[in-house]
């Protein structure tokens, strides 16, 4: 097995701060644009440290093999560090994962499992439930994204940092989407640090019920979950508030994004900045960060037909959040 080479020389990380001024009238919203990581979405940071970890504490040696239930782009990320350092990994993913991306998992050589849903109630369950099956085999460990301190701590070590020393430590609110609660409990624990009255807004999907809810179908594969994760229960209490979008609020506000900044985003995205561009209008004194995971591509054909509408922000409403 070869070395992990340093965070700094995979090149991931410090991904600019973008000032949205064609789409924010206010003038206040601000992207870190995460898809600019070199694979492409912010999972390229949990990925190496989930991995940096497991070589830390001594679980990863050369006959082992690694394996994770992902939407896709934590499963490219975590066969690139394994590949480089001679480690065998195995991608589960589900039919509903985009066909561009499971082409792009493929192209990438990777070890690609499709689960089948079975007496599972979703297919993340399944994705688990495999894992967990390998898991207890000798010669294989399931990274765990879902209950794995590295994918706060990935977020606290640097996410959270470049947000502080970008906006020089004027921020005001955060708005993250919530999968497994990673990103969004990792910085918020460390801007919370600096600044204990910056706000942490949560976003999820209508339809995933990580804050409640009833259950359904929801188009983001990289936001969303069925119930909290277990890092979540233990770090979620630094989210102040939490907001549900609709599918299709989150699919105009990537067209509208796109045709004021002509940058493309993806679905999650769009869902979080229906929020921000609100709490923007509402307080345009204060100043806004969003957490952008990754870009549109894999969304491309959901957007035809969609044209630029301002949307209405009555629908907005943040939830007091408290962790329990």
């Amino acid at each position: 097995m070869r070395n992990l080479k340093d965070l700094n020389e995979y090149h991931v990380g410090n991904t600019p701060l973008y000032h949205a001024k064609s789409y924010c009238p206010s003038q206040n919203l601000y992207l870190k644009l995460e898809m600019l990581n070199p694979l492409g979405s912010i999972k390229d940071r949990t990925a190496y440290y989930i991995l940096k970890n497991l070589i830390d504490t001594g679980r990863l040696t050369s006959d082992i093999k690694i394996v994770e239930s992902s939407s896709g782009n934590l499963g490219l990320a975590l066969n690139y560090f394994a590949c480089d350092i001679g480690i065998y990994f195995r991608c589960l993913i589900d039919p509903t994962v985009p066909q561009e991306k499971q082409k792009q998992l493929e192209d990438a050589d990777i070890d690609v499992y499709v689960v089948a849903l079975d007496d599972n109630p979703d297919y993340r369950t399944a994705r688990i439930q495999l894992a967990k099956e390998l898991n207890q085999q000798k010669d294989w460990i399931w990274t765990n994204q879902y209950n794995n301190p590295a994918n706060v701590q990935a977020h606290y070590e640097t996410t959270g940092p470049e947000i502080w020393l970008q906006t020089r430590g004027s921020v005001d609110y955060v708005v993250c989407s919530v999968g497994t609660g990673g990103t969004i409990c990792g910085i918020g624990r460390y801007l919370k640090q600096q600044n204990f009255s910056i706000k942490i807004i949560a976003v999820e999907p209508d339809g995933s019920t990580a804050f409640g809810g009833q259950p359904g179908k929801y188009l983001s594969v990289g936001s969303g979950m069925r119930g909290q994760s277990g890092i979540f229960k233990l770090y979620g209490h630094v989210v102040d508030y939490y907001c549900k979008v609709k599918d299709l609020d989150a699919l105009q506000e990537c067209v509208n994004f796109f045709s004021a900044e002509n940058i493309s985003i993806g679905v999650t995205t769009g869902s979080v900045l229906v929020v921000a561009s609100c709490i923007a209008l509402r307080y345009p004194k204060s100043k806004i960060v969003v957490i952008a995971p990754d870009d549109g591509e894999k969304y491309f054909d959901l957007f035809e037909g969609i044209s630029p509408d301002k949307h209405h922000c009555d629908d907005v409403i943040l939830h007091p959040y408290v962790n329990k």
